[in-house]
């Protein structure tokens, strides 16, 4: 790829030499954190380093060849070794944080729609969480986004049912100050000193899903994929997250996961963060070879939720089944995506799609363009 962008006629050499210097840069850092991570992963499952068959590194390698000299390997062994299917279109986590994920996401004015408070703005309400209060940018708002002053915010706060969730609407991710607020005196002392965020519901999940973790949600990550070739959007893989040890669902924070098969049966086994596997779950107890409830709603809501993010091509929809049957979508993710919820399930990330991506990133690769 470095010789492409230095060679590459349609740039200035100035721009050229800019490109190669903010690539090299970037490849430098992604390969820095998954060394890091892979380190960390090999270090507690030795067994995961054990080569492929020769036949699969030697495809895989050339597979996505476009955009290293050297390929590492790391990714397709890990997933081989965990889940026990071998794929030579298993991407290398750093190639897709380098190459593929910002050259399909060009367009940063998308990411609008990740804030928390304009769900239900822009999206069909009844979708997402109800929400009560808003905070943005130190100034305070209404259910409606209507702005209003700290006394008109105390004194809608009185009329809530608490418990609520308060998290921050925006720039954060894996749950991070999250909170579950048991009071109006406890909403209060967090409001006057918080900034940019929402209060929201706290929804009461379906019993199967409250059977692996009471406490909080466990949601599923739907991603979505919008096709290069022709715009239509598919869904690309669905995994069940659940929190472990009290912790959240976030995998971040201590939690697990385990892949949602195409039928909607559970995967057999779950994994953490660094690719420990659980057969069961390790507080109560249940397995992981069940269907989820009503997966044909699940995916009919996550295309029609998806079908209103526009100008992006990779969309991660966190999903809930609350306690009436009825899906809510809990968040809309437009970066940084977590290969690993597929990939360690032995599935590759863009599944059939795979070729097309390498394909149109090689030739509309961000590094390529002024």
């Amino acid at each position: 790829m470095i010789k492409r962008i230095l060679t590459n006629q349609d740039l200035s050499i100035k721009r050229r030499l800019k490109n190669t210097l903010l690539y090299l840069s970037r490849v430098r850092g992604a390969k820095r954190s998954w060394e890091k991570r892979h380190k960390k992963v090999l270090e507690i499952n030795e067994s995961y380093s054990k080569p492929c068959d020769k036949s699969t590194e030697f495809e895989h390698r050339g597979k996505w060849s476009a955009f290293r000299s050297q390929v590492d390997t790391t990714t397709l062994r890990i997933s081989k070794n965990l889940s026990g299917r071998s794929d030579p279109r298993i991407i290398p986590e750093d190639i897709y944080v380098s190459d593929i994920e910002p050259t399909l996401e060009i367009d940063d004015s998308v990411n609008y729609l990740s804030n928390k408070s304009f769900y239900n703005r822009w999206f069909n309400e009844g979708n997402f969480p109800e929400e009560f209060l808003h905070c943005l940018e130190g100034q305070y708002y209404n259910y409606k986004l209507e702005r209003i002053n700290f006394e008109e915010f105390k004194n809608l706060a009185k009329n809530i049912t608490y418990p609520v969730v308060l998290k921050p609407n925006r720039g954060t991710y894996g749950g991070e100050g999250v909170k579950f607020v048991e009071s109006y005196n406890e909403l209060i002392n967090i409001s006057e000193k918080g900034n940019n965020f929402v209060v929201q519901e706290k929804i009461e999940q379906h019993y199967y899903f409250k059977k692996f973790n009471p406490l909080g949600l466990n949601t599923i990550r739907v991603y979505l994929y919008r096709s290069v070739l022709d715009n239509e959007l598919h869904i690309l893989n669905m995994a069940l997250r659940m929190g472990k040890d009290g912790s959240l669902d976030n995998v971040s924070v201590g939690g697990i996961h385990t892949l949602i098969n195409f039928d909607g049966s559970l995967n057999g086994y779950a994994v953490d963060k660094y690719g420990t596997k659980y057969y069961e779950h390790p507080n109560s107890g249940y397995n992981f070879d069940s269907k989820i409830p009503d997966h044909e709603g699940l995916k009919e809501l996550s295309l029609k939720v998806g079908n209103n993010v526009f100008l992006s091509r990779i969309i991660g929809l966190d999903a809930c089944l609350d306690k009436n049957g009825q899906w809510r979508i809990i968040e809309v993710n437009t970066k940084s995506h977590s290969l690993r919820f597929a990939q360690y399930g032995g599935q590759p990330f863009f599944r059939e799609f795979t070729d097309e991506i390498i394909e149109y990133c090689t030739k509309n690769h961000w590094a390529l363009t002024d």
